[in-house]
């Protein structure tokens, strides 16, 4: 079933049910209020939607909406947007938390679901597990496997410093949720681990690996370009004092030698004229956070990636519109500025983004980032 939206041609698209959703039925489609879906490759992707009640029948005071077993804590939630003739997964999802608002001065209450993305799932049981002779990439496929039956299909981009241990000498472990392991792993090797919902409902891409940096554009966010124009609220925010370097030393196992480890200028494809690492004044230098038993592959790895999460120092907001956008703009993807000035316009990495929709109007709310001023492209196309 589907809520239309006239203002930009959209129709919004609601699946439910408890471990495979079907189609909503009709009464709850109908009232259906508002959605909103906020998707990040730093969190866990949530969302929130609010149902009408309406008004008690009967003497027992019964009010429909409350009664139904779809609209209950834990059903799976599919959210999908058809913009044209692109179809366009939000969110798949588990409801984790509802609150309810009686009716007040002859008005009608509200129910509200809220939940996150599958990790929901994968953050519910701590686990006590060895993975003898695999390295992190190997045990991310393991562990992603384990959500085959949810439709969730593993991506996972082998690190540099894909060692496979003896195991004899160490065995990785995992103490805690399979969540919680899987992003340790991607924060270990500078990575990221986000799940991409679609490309069609009930599926879902778990991406393990480095943040996209290359590859096609999404159509250019466009500011102060007259009729073109599809932004509003835009901001920039430059900081520069929050990059660093890191350096410390490791011992190596067999020979018992301290190494001196230290990162690497950004590795990363660069997205900037003028990175804000090139600011030696305010560049900080921190300490290499060591784990117990880390080799100097994995210690050099682990400087290198600690390095690149401060290096993304411009961020830009700005509220999308959608209608002259003409499609969704979406997270773990490179887009386009035009319009804003040489320091200002050029290519940035989308980290998140949020949607709000209610009848009649659907607004996106975004923040873009890179590593500096200046752009490397000579012009950006719409």
């Amino acid at each position: 079933m589907t809520m239309p939206d006239a203002s930009n041609g959209v129709k919004l698209s609601l699946m439910i049910g408890p471990r495979v959703p079907v189609p909503a039925p009709a009464f709850v489609v109908e009232a259906l209020e508002s959605a909103e879906i906020a998707r990040s490759d730093l969190e866990p992707s949530g969302f929130s939607l609010v149902f009408k009640l309406g008004k008690a029948s009967g003497l027992a005071g019964d009010i429909p909406m409350l009664k139904t077993p779809l609209l209950k804590a834990g059903v799976r939630v599919v959210l999908s947007g058809v913009l044209g003739a692109v179809p366009n997964v939000l969110i798949d999802g588990i409801v984790e938390d509802i609150d309810s608002q009686p009716a007040q001065d002859g008005g009608s209450g509200t129910l509200t679901l809220k939940g996150r993305d599958l990790t929901a799932l994968m953050d519910r049981e701590e686990k006590s597990e060895r993975y003898p002779g695999m390295a992190p990439d190997d045990i991310a496929r393991v562990i992603l496997a384990r959500y085959a039956q949810y439709g969730v299909i593993p991506t996972v981009i082998p690190p540099i410093a894909s060692i496979r241990d003896n195991p004899v000498e160490r065995t990785p472990t995992q103490n805690g949720t399979d969540l919680a392991k899987l992003k340790e792993m991607a924060e270990a090797n500078g990575y990221i681990f986000t799940l991409l919902p679609g490309p069609v409902p009930l599926s879902t891409i778990g991406y393990w690996g480095p943040h996209v940096r290359v590859g096609g554009l999404q159509p250019a966010i466009t500011v102060d370009m007259g009729p073109e124009t599809n932004v509003s609220n835009l901001s920039f925010e430059l900081e520069e004092s929050e990059v660093a370097s890191v350096s410390g030393s490791v011992l190596e196992p067999r020979s018992g030698t301290t190494i001196p480890v230290r990162s690497l200028p950004s590795l990363r494809p660069p997205l900037a004229l003028f990175p804000s690492s090139a600011n030696t004044v305010l560049k900080k230098v921190r300490l290499l956070q060591s784990r117990a038993g880390q080799g100097p592959a994995e210690a050099i790895a682990a400087a290198q990636a600690q390095a690149e999460t401060t290096t993304d120092t411009l961020k830009a907001t700005g509220d999308l519109d959608i209608g002259k956008y003409g499609r969704l703009l979406k997270t773990s993807k490179l887009v386009g500025l035009r319009g804003a000035g040489f320091d200002h316009d050029g290519l940035y990495y989308v980290r998140d983004v949020i949607h709000k929709i209610s009848k009649g109007a659907w607004t996106q709310s975004f923040t873009i980032m890179r590593e500096g001023l200046g752009s490397t492209v000579p012009m950006v196309r719409p």
